[in-house]
């Protein structure tokens, strides 16, 4: 196994092994320590390879926190330090506040995958993020959510009109942060501006179906692509234009991204069912409260909207007892098995969307399991062993 095949830049380990193993032992390492990504905040993981001389398996974490979300988090604080108070402290908070950092991340790795460096696109990854957060605070504003990334919103820490003025600086914060990119191009803003317009469409259709009886699968899957797909696809595709790549690698790119967005936003739904508020970080019952039509719901209502409405209703009252039902009744149909199903083909599809560009695509085709196991498992590392721990808690396997 080549150490090259796994990305530099994220929690880090070390990894000693005998030749005393199988082969075997080694592969079933490689393949648990891929679901590591779940742990603080779904990091990515990197693997160093040590003394292949096999007496024992040793396992040992030598850094915490991946390098790139460090300086991802570093460039972030700093970004507005100059203004009112009552602007600089919630743009503070909220950049400050955590989240996975995946797609600067993305820009970071595409750029990476096409020849280019994390320096030359490192505002431009910057950019993403702020509007990412841009977009978060004003959906939190509509949707009345309380908990973001494991702090209060910024409405309801402050109140609506703080909110959406921090929302519309992050706003003026990303264009600038794009417009101060080493590799600044006409072409980079202009999918940038055509990525925010999605995002306001998605939203509004996502709004639009909250009161709509009849939601098509056809039609979640449009409103998800504006709103998630294009955000993930403009991630990318910044990278691979810094890079300076021909029109039909950035054109691949943008599609793999696009498809990852979409197959994110369904495991956000499918997690926001079957995960809780603690993991997820954000509250999860406004979903509930306001009748979105997730990929999970639409299916529910359409197989018997009587059964489903029950439950609904029950939870906007009892949401414990409420979600309870719900959950039974989306694995008792099947529904839950559909959808991860669904996750898998999406992913799938985004791989091989890059799978023939003569690019380094290892980093991307690792972004794309990462989301796959996102949520998936919780792993604790012990030293000398590498112990699996499902989410409830149960040992699924022991190194």
């Amino acid at each position: 196994m080549e150490l090259s095949k796994f990305p530099r830049m994220v929690t880090r380990y070390r990894l000693e092994l005998s030749n005393s193993n199988p082969p075997c032992v080694f592969d079933d390492c490689l393949n648990y320590v891929s679901y590591i990504l779940s742990i603080s905040n779904h990091q990515i993981c990197f693997l160093e390879l040590h003394n292949l001389n096999l007496e024992k398996l040793h396992l040992s974490i030598t850094e915490v926190i991946p390098q790139y979300r460090v300086d991802i988090n570093n460039g972030l604080s700093d970004i507005y330090q100059d203004g009112p108070m009552s602007l600089t402290q919630p743009v503070g908070y909220v950049l400050r506040g955590g989240g996975k950092r995946l797609r600067p991340l993305l820009t970071i790795f595409s750029a990476e995958a096409c020849g280019g460096s994390k320096e030359d696109v490192f505002s431009a990854a910057l950019a993403v993020e702020v509007l990412h957060n841009f977009t978060l605070v004003h959906d939190d504003i509509m949707d009345q959510d309380y908990i973001r990334h494991g702090q209060e919103t910024v409405h309801h820490k402050w109140d609506d009109g703080i909110a959406i003025l921090t929302g519309d600086a992050m706003l003026s914060l990303a264009l600038d942060l794009l417009n101060q990119s080493p590799l600044a191009q006409q072409s980079q803003m202009k999918i940038f501006i055509e990525g925010l317009l999605a995002v306001c469409e998605g939203q509004a259709l996502d709004k639009e179906f909250e009161t709509q009886e009849i939601v098509t699968l056809d039609d979640y899957i449009r409103m998800i692509d504006l709103k998630t797909g294009h955000m993930v696809g403009l991630a990318a595709e910044l990278g691979a234009i810094s890079a300076g790549v021909d029109s039909e690698t950035c054109q691949a790119i943008r599609d793999y991204g696009r498809l990852v967005g979409r197959a994110f936003q369904i495991q956000d739904d499918y997690l926001e069912i079957f995960s809780n508020s603690s993991n997820m970080g954000k509250s999860l019952e406004s979903d509930i409260i306001l009748g979105k039509k997730t990929f999970l719901m639409i299916q529910a209502l359409q197989k018997n909207g009587s059964i489903m409405n029950s439950a609904l209703k029950t939870a906007r009252t009892d949401f414990e007892k409420g979600i309870g039902q719900i959950r039974d009744y989306l694995e008792n149909e099947g529904i839950k098995e559909t959808t991860q199903k669904e996750i898998d083909t999406i992913l799938k599809l985004a791989d091989e969307k890059i799978n023939g560009l003569p690019i380094d695509k290892d980093k991307l085709l690792y972004f794309s399991e990462l989301i796959k196991k996102r949520g998936h498992l919780k792993t604790v590392i012990v030293i000398g062993s590498i112990n699996i721990i499902h989410p409830n808690n149960i040992n699924i396997g022991n190194l």
